[in-house]
């Protein structure tokens, strides 16, 4: 498995990220700061080039700040990007797990979106990280799979 170092946080690689994204998922973008979002990077050792880039976002919909305190944290993890030139080294394997790990900090479950289009990342999450595809009735929106990965069942 190629050795990565993997940091929380954007650091000095926000135009690596955004350019990052552009090539690999046109549609998406950095994410605003509304919905608190917690962000990944990944550069393959002995390389300067950013390899990978995943973002939580908490999942929770309702006002920031209520009358009953702040809103409770429910990961939701938007997306994970993996640099196509280096597919196939387990790099996305070892950035999804510690996403997942520390996302779930504090039990929580972790839900994660994918493009129904996307049969491969709905196999990913299912075969390689766990995850479960949640039933269909939970399935809210016809575009979208909705899967959950829990620390408890890792």
């Amino acid at each position: 498995m190629t050795p990565v170092q993997i940091s929380f946080g954007l650091g000095e690689h926000k135009d690596a990220a955004r350019a990052l994204l552009r090539r690999e998922w046109p549609l998406a973008d950095l994410p605003s700061p509304v919905n608190e979002p917690r962000i990944w990077t990944m550069i393959r050792v002995g390389s300067n080039g950013l390899a990978g880039l995943a973002v939580v976002a908490n999942g929770f919909r309702a006002p920031a700040v209520s009358a009953d305190g702040p809103r409770p944290y429910h990961p939701l993890l938007e997306y994970l990007v993996v640099d196509h030139k280096v597919r196939g080294e387990g790099l996305g394997r070892q950035l999804a797990r510690r996403v997942l790990e520390d996302a779930g900090k504090g039990a929580h479950d972790v839900h994660i979106e994918v493009e129904r289009t996307r049969p491969d990342a709905v196999r990913f999450w299912t075969r390689h990280m766990h995850c479960t595809l949640l039933p269909e009735a939970d399935q809210t929106d016809p575009k979208i799979y909705h899967l959950r990965w829990s620390p408890a069942e890792s």
